[in-house]
Formats: structure tokens, sequence, C-alpha cells
């Protein structure tokens, strides 16, 4: 059932409630709703619970659900869906935690490892770190952000760490396609089909016939996470909480440099979700839909307009006046997102300024926290009030409000927002959805949130978008799709029957 789009804005206004900090408005003008029978359907026995178990949308069915036709609307759904299913409980875990879930981990020789969860298990995050000789099989998080390296530091100077995920989807394909001799391996592309599917179920059960996929109609799922520790928080219980191991890093004396403790390497902690990628090929859309979530504390937004109830575009100024996790009160739009520090060679190191010789750091004191402000609300120009973005602001705002209105009380996941997701267009005759290549980046068959970055893992390369990056190189001999789209695949060991 598509996601309903109201009339009027009477039930929309009487069932939101106030948001949780975040200067987010609340009377935008409902363009995006996701009735009240199809929500309570996502809950098993369409039973809306607190922290409960959400249904994972189905990703093989997803255009023929939408009549072939699928609006900007239904692909937000889409995304909220997912993201409620992945914070979905799954025994003492999360199901992004799950044994339908692998972790992506390095290997001390550079390449990448598939570590199957466990459902029994202490619910540890295992995170990957960035590649260094140093600690060997160390199984710690990764602290630079890709792209710049830029490492990230909240307002109560806890480190940001990064998880890498990928399903069982995406790890079977992975395993059969670099295999030889398989039914897969001269697939070119991430399965997006009820026939890739089937492909895929072959492949398992001539080669892993005691395997079953646990979440084959989610197709092909790589997931990014990003986290803070939860003891530095005053309050830890607005956020989606898990056990992870991290790295223990310890700062020198003037605190430009920080570096692994070598006596104790790592330390295990109660960490809190902050942001979160949700990247998920479905039917006839090889290029994934790239859905970025967040937590609605983290920081405040550049001015943006949107379309309130009352057909009036409205502007939202930029609002600092408040205790987010990445902001300090009152913190300046003009200064913000300064990049303090990289990580380099498995350490972390303050960003210098001056002649060499009597450099100081960009930030003083060296590696502290910065102020950080999300320059594209919504994935959309900042500041621009032309109708494109302003629908698209709206869009957003209100699925967000939909969804969030109509958890359960007490549910943490209220406390997350999508802020935003891209994909690109199907032909006008049908068939599949286009893959961006990388110089041109097909502009013109992108949709949704153009502008879209997650301020805790693109902090200080926003203003693109996840196909600038991930993306075909225009003219290339290698057809082979998903060494462009997922920039690990060819780190990543297929998994072995053996093992």
């Amino acid at each position: 059932m598509k996601p309903f789009i109201y009339a009027s804005a009477a039930f929309f206004a009487a069932s939101s409630p106030a948001w949780t900090q975040g200067t987010v408005p609340t009377d935008m003008a409902p363009t995006c709703v996701v009735a009240p029978d199809t929500f309570a359907g996502w809950f098993p026995n369409a039973t809306v619970t607190a922290n409960g178990l959400v249904n994972a949308p189905d990703s093989v069915t997803f255009s023929t659900t939408y009549a072939g036709d699928p609006t900007v609307c239904d692909f937000y759904s889409w995304g909220a869906q997912m993201f409620l299913w992945l914070t979905s409980p799954a025994g003492s875990k999360h199901v992004l935690d799950s044994s339908g879930f692998f972790t992506i981990s390095p290997a001390a020789d550079g390449t990448r490892t598939l570590i199957a969860n466990s459902d029994n298990s202490t619910p540890t995050l295992r995170m990957r770190r960035e590649k260094s000789d140093a600690l060997p099989g160390e199984d710690i998080g990764e602290i630079g952000q890709a792209g710049s390296a830029g490492v990230l530091m909240s307002q109560d100077t806890s480190l940001v760490y990064y998880g890498l995920h990928a399903n069982d989807g995406y790890a079977y394909f992975l395993s059969g396609q670099k295999t030889a001799g398989t039914v897969l391996t001269d697939k070119t592309q991430f399965p997006s089909s009820s026939t890739d599917l089937d492909d895929l179920k072959t492949y398992l059960a001539g080669t892993w016939p005691d395997v079953t996929l646990q979440t084959g109609n989610q197709l092909a799922m790589e997931l990014k996470t990003s986290w803070v520790e939860a003891g530095t928080l005053s309050n830890p219980g607005d956020y989606i909480t898990i056990t992870g191991t991290v790295p223990n890093f310890v700062a020198n004396a003037d605190n430009t440099e920080m570096t692994v403790d070598t006596d104790t390497p790592s330390k295990t902690v109660e960490l809190a979700l902050t942001g979160m990628h949700v990247v998920g090929t479905v039917q006839d859309h090889p290029e994934f839909i790239w859905a970025t979530f967040e937590h609605v504390n983290n920081a405040p937004d550049a001015p943006y307009y949107y379309l309130a109830n009352d057909g009036t575009i409205t502007l939202n100024g930029y609002d600092s006046d408040q205790d987010f996790l990445f902001m300090a009160r009152g913190g300046a739009q003009d200064s913000a997102n300064t990049e303090c520090m990289k990580a380099e060679d498995g350490a972390i190191k303050a960003n210098m300024t001056g002649a060499q010789g009597s450099q100081t750091p960009v930030c003083a004191g060296g590696i502290v926290p910065s102020d950080t402000v999300r320059e594209y609300p919504w994935g959309s120009l900042a500041n621009d009030p032309s109708s494109g973005t302003v629908t698209n602001n709206t869009l957003l705002l209100s699925i967000n409000n939909s969804v969030r209105s109509q958890l359960a009380e007490g549910d943490v996941r209220h406390n997350y927002i999508q802020t935003g997701s891209v994909w690109t267009t199907t032909p006008p005759g049908g068939g599949q959805a286009p893959i961006p290549n990388q110089v041109a980046n097909q502009a013109l068959a992108l949709r949704g949130s153009t502008s879209i970055a997650n301020m805790t893992m693109e902090t200080y390369t926003q203003g693109t978008n996840c196909f600038s990056c991930h993306n075909l190189p225009e003219g290339s001999a290698d057809s082979f799709v998903p060494r462009g789209i997922s920039h690990v695949y060819s780190e990543i060991t297929a998994l072995s029957p053996a093992n």
C-alpha cells in the first residue's frame, strides 16, 4: 500500500508531538504521510509497540507494489521503514548486528573480512579501523571519515567511531561472484530483481546447502553507522545504544596527536548511535537507494525553506541556541565545520597552520571539539526558495513527522530523522534505473536529496551527494558495477564453505 497523501493538515497537526530538541518545524504541509493502517502494518500483528520489531520492506517487489511508478514519497517511506527495521530488537541485539548481517572488518594485509554476527553472543559492535601495521588483528573502530580522513569529536569530547555492515544477500552474492564457476560469476551488478534473487538462492543451494538467506527479500544492503561513547552523554536514554569495542586513544602532552595505547589498545564501552547510512538495492534500482539518518539533536541546520500547512513558503532560520551534540550553544554558522584533525597512519593528528617550524593547530587546543552545521538541510541547497528545493524539504519534513508522530510513546527511534535519500529514476519506457557515471554523474536522472550528506560521516565534504563518489568510471573498460558502487567490494575476501 502506498503512503497516503493527506489533502488536509487536520490529522497531521493533531497527532504531532513535540520534537526532542532540534529546531525542526512541525507546521509543514503534509505532502508525504504514511496512512495509519499502513504504518500499523509495518509492525507484526499490526500492533505499534514501543521499541518493538518492525517488519522489513520487501525490496524485491518495490516497483510492483507501487504499480511500477514509485513516487519520491514512496522512496522516503522505504527508507523510513528500513531504518525502523534495522534498529528493531533481535534478541539481545538490534537487527543490524544480528545474524542476518555481517561486519566488514580489515585484515592486517589490507584485505577485508566478512565477520558473521551471532544472535547469541554478547551484543558487541565490531568495527573497522584505519589500515595500519600497528596492532594487526585488532577489531577496533575507524575514526577517519571517507573522502577527507577528518576526525569528528562531540562537544562532550567523544571521538566519533564508524562501523561498516553488509546483509547476507550482499555477502553471499560477493562470495559467489568472486568464486569461479558459480552461477553468479558473470553477474556485473548487484541483485535488483526476483530473478537475481533466484540466481543467488541457486548458488546457495549448490554451495551452501545449510544456509538460508535471512534478508533475501532485502536484496543487497550495505550500512555505515556512526557512534559516540554513551558515557559522555547527559541523556544516553535518548539514543539507540550498543556495546562496542573501540580504540583506546591517548593524547600527547600538547594534545596535537593521539595514538592507540600500546598497553591497552582497545576498550569496551557503551556506544550511542548518532547516524546511519541505509543503502540497498530494490526492484529496478541496481544503483541502490542511498538513505541517511541522524539523531535529531546532532547539529543545527543552515537556513532552508519549506511549504507550511497554510500554503505559505516559510524560512526556517539558523538557530544554535540549545545544547547540540556537535555544536556549542550559540555557535556561529559561518565558522562551523572547521576540520581540526585527521586520521593518519592509525593515529589522530591535529591539522596545523603556519610556516614550517612554527606551526600552530588550526583549532586552538589541537584535538578538540569543533562546531558543526548541516550545510545542506534535507539534501537540498540551503537558503534556496525555488520550487524543487521547497518541495523536497517539505516531503522529508512531512515523512519524518508522520512516522515519529505514530511511534508509540517511549520509542527511542522517535529521536532519529531521515535527513535525505537519493537514487536515479527509471527510463520513461520502463526498465532499470541508470547507475551514475563518474564524469557527468547523470544529474538529470538523480532524484530526491541531490545534495545529501550525513553530517556525522561527511562533515567536511558536504555539498556533493553519494553518487559523487559511488559511481562508474566514465569510459572505463571495467564494466563490473559493484567495484564502483561499493568501494570496499574489491577488498573483501569471499566467504568459503570450508569456514
